[in-house]
């Protein structure tokens, strides 16, 4: 055989490599299922397999592997050797020029964190956390095989095969990013500007399927006035109504989307509904077609590190609203009032000055939640939303309207698509262009620093001000005594979950896990303290008895001022035409009409 005919089979060979995988739901009700995976052979005599330790769109080390058992490796039908060599890998010696058959079982009852779940109605599997793989098979093609109950259908992102439950994926990074949902549910399928789209729905529960198909018809028409284009033939959202899990997470090609089955009906949690189909739907470009470096390719077996995480994930929070104005499936009203709640946590969240959200991005994979967390870190999702709304204010006063942070965004999609990716100096370089203008300055101001908006300026720019419920338009907020805790009802009063930073509480020396019972010698009765705080004034000193490690302990503390009401965004009573055009701009709505 001449050299050049060997290089044609050595590379039809590998062009055809396959891994063949097959997952048997061996016991669906004790959330069980076996997979057997055929490898192809390799030149070389050790093959290491590997679990992903984490999954995409989560960026927290999972331990996957907790669930796998009965681990096993054949070829020719004889017991190869292997052992385990970490958490979540494999060595397997003496397969050398030889298919293998890996087999093992999985336990898959994980629903809330949207990895893998099976139980006797369906199964939902982020195929990362259920199927393993080699640095020699991540490139092949995969063939995935279900054996499931009768009556269950299976949807995916990915490509269907020649048979009932099977499909293929190019590699694995696409089988990674492609979760299957299999069971008893509902399905539709439509289509918009030549794309395919399903919708599959787990669960019963007060959702209005067709309500939710139409208005997916228009979301999904809105991303043009982001990008140009689409990165997909077929997309997928899957949704599980459940009693219990909530969350969604980005696919490559769908969504799997979880709330409770009977928070549907009620146009508050409805709506709630559709920001989360926006957020997962922006991140098909952002995230999925365009990455921060540090996260290409993806090292599933580590974390994976990057400053800019913010603008994956923050940004596409501040992006969906972008798809929900432009499409009329909110109101300026409704807009408005997410926008106020968004203002009102971060004005309750002590971290802002703690932490930038470029040292948050890069320390997601290590976030601390709850009273720390408030108290001395930011949120790539909520302070990242806050940052993208600032920089589009930015942009859209520095090119008087005729740029926007959506620019960005279809230049980064345009530019920077996977396998490149981009770094902070390419954001730069974006927004010169698009400007004009040198952003160094704004970026480490906002990015690098603590940011500190001033909310009622920039407001003030698309014809709104900020107001307070119980006050008349234009009159100053009245005040309420604020002790900056938060509670819990428990069996012998209430338990302290929170305490802001620097608050009267704070400096009173309460601390999570306190249990109080009484203010000014008498017994707390109720859920919350805010009946009692209505008998006093701010600026008033009062005496908070509660237990900690169970010994009985009295505190004075000296209570603050903070407006009463909630607060709201309104337009300003005689909003310019400069205004009006800049809130046009900004979202794609026409100017609220004023409100008393």
């Amino acid at each position: 055989m001449s050299i050049f005919l060997f290089f044609l089979a050595v590379v039809s060979q590998h062009a055809f490599a396959q891994v063949k995988v097959n997952i048997s739901l061996i016991s669906p009700e004790h959330h069980l299922a076996n997979v057997d995976i055929i490898f192809p052979a390799t030149a070389e005599d050790t093959l290491t397999l590997y679990l992903p330790t984490w999954r995409t769109g989560r960026y927290q080390i999972l331990n996957l592997a907790n669930g796998i058992r009965n681990f096993a490796v054949t070829a020719d039908n004889t017991e190869l050797n292997w052992r385990k060599t970490a958490k979540d890998s494999w060595e397997i010696s003496g397969v050398k020029n030889q298919v293998i058959k890996v087999s093992y079982q999985v336990y898959a009852n994980q629903l809330s964190y949207r990895t893998r779940h099976i139980d006797d109605s369906h199964a939902f599997l982020d195929n990362s956390t259920v199927i393993m793989y080699s640095k020699h098979s991540r490139p092949e093609e995969h063939i995935i095989s279900l054996q499931v109950p009768n009556k269950w259908r299976s949807v995916s992102g990915l490509a269907y095969g020649s048979q009932a439950h099977q499909f293929i994926a190019p590699n694995y990074d696409v089988l990674a990013d492609s979760p299957i949902e299999t069971g008893i549910n509902e399905f539709h399928h439509f289509t918009v500007a030549g794309r395919n789209y399903e919708l599959v729905i787990w669960g019963q529960g007060n959702y209005d399927s067709k309500k939710m198909l139409n208005d997916l018809k228009i979301m999904v028409k809105q991303s043009k006035h982001i990008w140009q284009d689409y990165p997909f033939s077929r997309y997928v959202f899957m949704v599980h109504a459940t009693s219990g899990a909530r969350g969604a997470t980005e696919h490559l090609n769908s969504t799997i989307i979880q709330g409770s089955r009977f928070q549907f009906s009620q146009r508050k949690d409805y709506l709630d509904f559709l920001l989360t189909a926006a957020h997962e739907f922006v991140h098909t470009w952002n995230v999925k077609q365009y990455r921060p470096k540090g996260l290409v390719p993806y090292d599933y077996q580590q974390e994976n590190y990057s400053n800019l995480l913010w603008l994956a994930e923050g940004s596409t929070s501040y992006l969906q609203s972008q798809l929900l104005t432009r499409g009329d499936l909110i109101t300026s009203k409704e807009f408005l009032d997410k926008l106020a709640k968004r203002i009102t946590g971060y004005l309750r969240k002590p971290g802002r000055d703690s932490q930038t959200i470029a040292q948050a991005s890069f320390d997601a994979w290590i976030n601390e939640s709850g009273d720390y967390g408030n108290n001395h870190s930011v949120n790539i999702y909520s302070e990242g939303y806050l940052v993208s709304w600032l920089l589009d204010f930015d942009i859209l006063t520095r090119s008087k309207l005729k740029k926007s942070y959506r620019d960005v965004h279809n230049l980064l999609y345009k530019h920077h698509r996977i396998p490149k990716s981009y770094d902070e100096a390419d954001v730069l370089a974006i927004l010169k262009q698009i400007t004009g203008e040198d952003y160094n300055a704004w970026w480490q101001k906002n990015i690098h620093g603590f940011a500190k908006p001033d909310f009622n300026q920039l407001l003030s720019k698309a014809g709104l001000t900020i107001k307070y419920s119980n006050s008349a338009s234009g009159k100053k907020a009245k005040g309420q005594a604020f002790t900056g805790v938060k509670t819990k009802k428990h069996s012998h009063g209430l338990m302290v979950t929170h305490v802001e930073k620097n608050s009267p509480a704070w400096r009173a020396g309460l601390t999570t896990d306190d249990i109080i019972i009484a203010i000014d010698d008498l017994r707390l009765v109720g859920d919350t303290m805010a009946n009692r705080l209505k008998d006093f004034s701010p600026e008033q000193s009062v005496k908070v008895t509660f237990f900690r490690r169970d010994q009985l302990m009295n505190q004075n503390m000296t209570l603050a001022k903070i407006p009463k009401g909630k607060l709201m965004i309104v337009p300003v009573t005689k909003a310019s035409k400069k205004q009006k055009a800049f809130f046009n701009a900004w979202t794609g709505l026409p100017f609220p009409m004023s409100r008393g």
